[in-house]
């Protein structure tokens, strides 16, 4: 444009050199009729420097402005800490946390007749593979101890806590190899300390939205710490043991707000075990076996609001070997709210 301009004031200027304002009237008007008839080739360019500049112009206002950068949302996971990390493609790279806890009320039939308050909490963290899952439980009994008929009813207080750790691997979209450890309390059955460890493989044998049946097998080592009372009465303070370890878990998600879960485990001794009598004047080993416990949980939950249900349930233990005057199977009834973050 400058060069456009610069042109038409020389022209002016060899027009009109010395202008005579007397004479304005007479002058000729300079336009671009005038321009193109004495100037033909800076008629041209001037014609030539425009149409560019037009054309720069349509083009300009024909770009779209620039969209504004927004941050990718972060994938929906669903409820990761329930599935293998294979499910996803491509695998999550960020850590993924997860925590739920449960706040019961239990009534406990069996060796005792228990009025159970219970509480755990179980933290999860994945990274790629691996998931490492710690959890830590109590349970707080006002117990009233089940007595023989006629005799006088005895009231305890006892309690059971246990933490756990385990660490998984997948190894293909169903298949895990786990190992972890397990710490328990347990007064009422006479166990002051339980160490138990495992290793072994899991695979999922249905893994759907609405079901998934997943089992466990293992090998492990367990050591267990007794009271005073059992090192008095039967001359033991502790036992170590080898041991097999089965876990089976389903999970059946009825609709979106209620779903049913089922879990048996079952620890095996291979090592041998003494067998007593129940005679506790004169107590005696009767033989050797091998002894196995386990315990079948079933629970179903009612989704409240999001992140919080309502949960009900039974749950039944089994011992073949426990100790003299110790009954071999308990029962309890539980329920209770359940948060989920």
């Amino acid at each position: 444009m400058i060069k456009i301009i610069t042109i038409i004031t020389m022209i002016s200027v060899l027009i009109f050199p010395w202008p005579d304002l007397s004479g304005a009237a007479d002058s000729p008007v300079m336009d671009s009729r005038y321009i193109k008839a004495h100037f033909p080739e800076v008629y041209r360019q001037i014609y030539e420097e425009g149409r560019l500049a037009g054309k720069k112009e349509a083009e300009a206002s024909s770009v779209s402005p620039a969209a504004p950068v927004v941050a990718p949302e972060k994938p929906d996971l669903g409820a990761w800490w329930e599935k293998n990390s294979l499910k996803y493609s491509p695998l999550p790279e960020p850590w993924l946390f997860h925590i739920e806890g449960t706040l019961e009320y239990k009534h406990k039939s069996g060796n005792t007749e228990s009025d159970l308050y219970n509480g755990s909490s179980s933290f999860m963290v994945r990274k790629s593979r691996f998931t490492n899952t710690l959890t830590y439980l109590i349970n707080k009994e006002f117990t009233k101890q089940s007595s023989q008929p006629g005799a006088p009813v005895s009231k305890t207080d006892d309690d059971y806590r246990s933490f756990q750790e385990s660490l998984r691997y997948d190894l293909t979209d169903r298949l895990y190899t786990e190992g972890g450890y397990i710490w328990e309390k347990d007064t009422a059955n006479y166990v002051s300390n339980r160490d138990s460890y495992y290793a072994g493989l899991g695979y999922a044998l249905i893994d759907t939205d609405r079901h998934l049946l997943d089992i466990l097998v293992a090998g492990g080592y367990e050591e267990e710490a007794y009271p005073g009372l059992v090192k008095v009465a039967m001359n033991i303070d502790h036992n170590s043991v080898t041991a097999g370890y089965f876990k089976e878990h389903y999970r059946w998600n009825i609709t979106d707000r209620i779903t049913f879960k089922e879990t048996f485990r079952i620890i095996q001794d291979i090592s041998d075990t003494r067998v007593f009598n129940d005679d506790l004047e004169n107590l005696r080993v009767t033989g050797e076996t091998n002894r196995y416990r386990w315990y079948l949980r079933n629970e179903i939950y009612f989704k409240l609001v999001d992140h919080l249900n309502f949960m009900t349930g039974c749950q039944i233990e089994y011992d073949s070997n426990p100790w003299p005057t110790v009954k071999k199977q308990d029962t309890t009834i539980k329920s209770g709210i359940q948060f989920s973050f």
